[in-house]
């Protein structure tokens, strides 16, 4: 824990002057309030180590196709280096109806790890949402996960775009909507007077279809009817258009009627006090959960004006008055439709303590403490703290016993780190009595630069750029860092979009949606330090409560902190009761061969640290009582529990697309066009989606190989006889005795049945009915893909579907499951086409990605280089570099590569 320290108390006339240095001086050590504050926020945050999660993406938008390419970083929350603790990170990709559409374990090494989505031809368009987190985070709530909004577009299914305008219209207890669409197709063409049918959905119900058709703009208006309440959640028109004897179905949400505000206030300090001039942040919210900028009026309730406010960025601003005895406040607002709408301010206190800072000055942040209202002194504190922490670590601390009405409190900038600072007042007995938040900007990130060897370059020419890193002083930095280069005619950054650091450093620590992040990292703005000191004013910390600290209110760690993938599961009786101290092993089915053991709890729970439990894995878990049988169930858990999808409160509606976008989309287009000339990609329905998945699981469950060297059918094999004797003379070199078999004089083979080790003794009892056919691996090549388990061969029994026999219903009372849970994937790597011969080439290349590359490492000199080939188009590149140091240095460059 760091402290700022010796603290000189200067009395004036009425007022308090306090200025910080480097050490408390022991006077102050003996203050035993103040050391208990400190004490237990040092425990807290030691006992409850945080996790901040970022990903850098390649691109702010997608298409059909595409791959959505990310580098997850994981820090300390305190100082951001990265996180020692998870070695697991789950990134969801969900869908505009708060589903789940894919979800990665991504493995974690030293805070980096990188994956990607892969988004299937006919993934619906919409708006979708990435979420990543720890299991450990989990504990803390999903105000503490990465999320951001994710468009992708699908220009493969159809060539048609439709964009709607929505306006609402109070009726009842609803509101009455107007849609105005326009439809064009990928190159701006009109769809004129094409007959079109639409039904809303909401989530209880779907109403009757009705028909229109587009004009010669390609333009028409729909118009229905949206009640109040829980019908209106997840509001969709389902469209059909009839277009060249094809029929397009669309899914369009509806959004939130914006002309409903709610204004919310937030005094400086946390309260109002009668006969103080007091300063109130205000923060506007439209029914869609995002920002909307109003301008009204404040009234006293005798129906006098007190002063006028307006909002100056997202729905934010600030404004001044002083409350007087025996009087309430309200403001008014004056929506689109006319109507005057009220809200009352916070009641004001007859006494209490006020705190406003003023951080505009270059060196200090002053802060000033009024103590107001307490005539003869009852009631009043007898003493005030402050402290000051960022993040969990205290960097200022002051006390005084002054009886002064006023404390002036120069904090020196220095002291405190890039980032928010939490300001409180405490009273003598511990209890909060004001709280601020400040931004301190020392532009302390590293000093990266990415710089092309070239001027400018030719199509499909080779590209070579340099990296440097460095701190502020110059020193050169060792450092993990990812780089996206694209083509800057076809994507579009989003103005503002969060960053590394705006991540980071902001909104990880601040509660609540926080709209255009970049803007406050923007230097061109003059507005842009008045708008941030709007948000610390609006948007409250969330890493921690004072009360739960100073209560020693523990959180409820119900999820683990995961160093690894694991197979865990409960062993039970076939009675439903848990199976004490069971004899539990692991076998991994696939190279490298793996065999644990491990014995089961009381309770029959077990657990398996697995390392290499990837998407290729194949793992299998036998269970045997004491007395070696193995008539039990075996109940394998898919994953660490994850918390349910919370709905997204912030839903963007969709806008007009600029030329840069239906470039992409016109791409994307063609860009199907060729894979398909090239066999890389056929466009199938999800029926036959389905199909293939469906193919491949069943044959995945056969087992890992491809051929065996003999095969017999069922129907082949004598009637009436057990498996194991009905082997007997069919297979050269195949050996039964008794119970013993063996091929080629070695030792038993490995059995299995649908895929899973099977004892012996299972397999006598399989009736020949329920069998359809039976591989033989002899010992050898054919049998090296189990590794030593079919070092003596394999026999493997493939059962009939539906078979009550079958590995999924006999085998779950025979002591044997195959782990069906989360995997974490294997990283792919990024394609980068090597032009040697650019004249060569024969399909153009219309990449709009054209590097990702999220594993480059600065070596001691703080370099490193990176090279990729240009594509066909004469345009620009954007190059991005975020990254972190290993002391948690945050850093990001832009650069610019021109292709003529």
């Amino acid at each position: 824990m760091i402290m700022a320290g010796r603290n000189k108390l200067l009395l004036l006339v009425g007022v308090c002057v306090l200025t910080a240095f480097s050490f408390i001086s022991k006077g102050f050590r003996d203050e035993a309030m103040l050391q208990k504050v400190l004490a237990k926020l040092t425990a807290y945050t030691a006992n409850y180590p945080q996790e901040k999660v970022y990903l850098h993406l390649d691109k702010p938008y997608y298409a059909a196709g595409e791959d959505v390419w990310f580098k997850a970083y994981l820090v300390n929350a305190d100082n951001h280096a990265p996180s020692l603790l998870s070695q697991v990170m789950y990134v969801d990709l969900i869908n505009q109806e708060d589903s789940l559409f894919s979800r990665l374990a991504v493995n974690v090494k030293n805070g980096v790890g990188h994956g990607d989505f892969a988004l299937p031809d006919t993934i619906p368009a919409g708006q979708y949402r990435l979420r990543a987190y720890t299991s450990w985070m989990q504990n803390f709530g999903q105000d503490y996960f990465f999320h951001r909004n994710l468009q992708i577009f699908n220009p493969r299914v159809d060539d048609m775009v439709v964009v709607p305008t929505y306006s609402y219209k109070r009726q009842g207890s609803g509101d009455s909507v107007l849609v105005n669409l326009s439809l064009k197709n990928l190159w701006e063409e009109l769809l004129a007077q094409v007959p079109l049918s639409y039904s809303l959905q909401t989530s209880r119900k779907t109403s009757g279809r009705r028909k229109g058709v587009t004009n010669a703009a390609g333009e028409t208006q729909l118009r229905f009817y949206l009640p109040d309440g829980e019908n209106r959640q997840q509001a969709q028109i389902l469209l059909t258009v009839n277009q060249d004897k094809q029929s397009v179905q669309k899914r369009i949400p509806v959004p939130g009627a914006t002309q409903k505000v709610d204004l919310q206030f937030f005094p400086e300090g946390g309260e109002l006090v009668n006969g103080m001039w007091s300063v109130v942040g205000f923060k506007a919210i439209a029914a869609n959960g995002l920002g909307r900028d109003v301008q009204g009026e404040v009234y006293d309730n005798t129906g006098a004006k007190v002063t006028s406010f307006k909002s100056l960025k997202w729905g934010m601003g600030r404004f001044g008055f002083l409350p007087q005895k025996g009087k309430q406040y309200h403001a008014r607002l004056l929506n689109t439709d006319g109507a005057i709408k009220e809200y009352p301010l916070p009641v004001a206190r007859e006494k209490g303590v006020i705190l406003t800072v003023n951080s505009a000055q270059p060196d200090v942040v002053q802060l000033k403490a009024f103590i107001v209202g307490y005539a003869g002194g009852d009631g009043r504190p007898e003493a005030v703290s402050i402290v000051g922490q960022s993040r969990g670590t205290v960097y200022f601390t002051a006390y005084t016993t002054t009886a002064k009405d006023l404390l002036l409190i120069n904090v020196p900038k220095r002291k405190l780190p890039t980032g928010i600072t939490q300001f409180t007042l405490f009273s003598s007995t511990g209890e909060p009595l004001a709280e601020r938040l400040v931004f301190v900007n020392h532009q302390d990130q590293l000093r990266l630069t990415v710089t092309a060897d070239k001027p400018s370059y030719k199509s499909r020419e080779k590209v070579t750029m340099q990296v440097q890193a460095a701190d502020t002083a110059g020193r050169p930095v060792v450092g993990h860092f990812s780089v996206a280069v694209t083509d800057a005619q076809k994507v579009m950054p989003e103005p503002y979009a969060p960053t590394l650091l705006s991540n980071l450093l902001l909104t990880s620590d601040l509660r609540g949606h926080v709209e255009h992040p970049g803007y406050y990292f923007s230097a061109k703005d003059p507005e842009a330090p008045q708008a941030l000191d709007n948000l610390m004013l609006t948007q409250g910390w969330r890493r921690f409560t004072w009360k739960d600290v100073l209560e020693d209110k523990q959180p409820n760690l119900t999820y683990p902190l995961e160093r690894g993938l694991a197979v865990s599961g409960t062993v039970l009786k076939l009675s439903g009761k848990p199976e004490p101290y069971a004899i539990v092993t692991l076998i991994s089915m696939r190279p490298p061969s793996l065999i644990l053991l491990d014995t089961a709890d009381a309770q029959g729970k077990f657990a398996f640290g697995v390392s290499s439990l990837d998407d290729s894995a194949r793992i299998v878990v036998q269970a045997r009582n004491a007395k070696g049988k193995s008539n039990l169930e075996v109940v394998l858990d898919k994953h660490v529990p994850i918390m349910p999808i919370a709905p997204l409160p912030y839903f963007l509606p969709p806008s007009l697309l600029s030329q840069t976008q239906w470039a992409y989309l016109r791409g994307n287009r063609e860009q199907l066009r060729l894979d398909q000339l090239s066999g890389k990609s056929i466009l199938l329905s999800a029926v036959e989606i389905r199909a293939k998945k469906l193919q491949e699981e069943e044959r995945m469950s056969r087992g890992l190989y491809s051929h065996a060297d003999h095969t017999l059918k069922a129907e082949s094999l004598p009637p009436g006889t057990d498996v194991i004797s009905a082997l007997s003379g069919r297979v050269a070199g195949l050996m039964v005795r008794g119970d013993n078999v063996s091929m080629r004089g070695a030792g038993p083979p490995l059995f299995l049945v649908d895929g899973m080790p099977i004892d012996i003794d299972f397999v006598r009892n399989l009736s020949m009915v329920e069998v359809e056919t039976i591989d033989i691996l002899k010992p050898g090549a054919s049998s090296a893909i189990y590794g030593s388990q079919g070092g003596n061969g394999v026999i493997a029994i493939n059962l009939k579907r539906g078979s009550s026999g079958g590995a999924a219903s006999s085998t779950r009372y025979q002591g044997v499951a195959a782990y069906k849970g989360i995997r974490s994937q294997t990283p792919r790597q990024f394609y980068v086409p090597a032009y040697t011969k650019p004249e060569e080439a024969e399909l153009p290349d219309l990449r709009t990605t054209l590097y990702w590359n999220p594993t480059v490492q600065t070596d001691a000199t703080g370099k490193a280089s990176f090279t990729f080939f240009a594509a066909d188009a004469k345009t620009s590149y954007r190059t991005i570099l975020e990254g972190v140091s290993t002391k948690g240095q945050l850093g990001r460059a832009e650069a610019e590569v021109l292709v003529k």
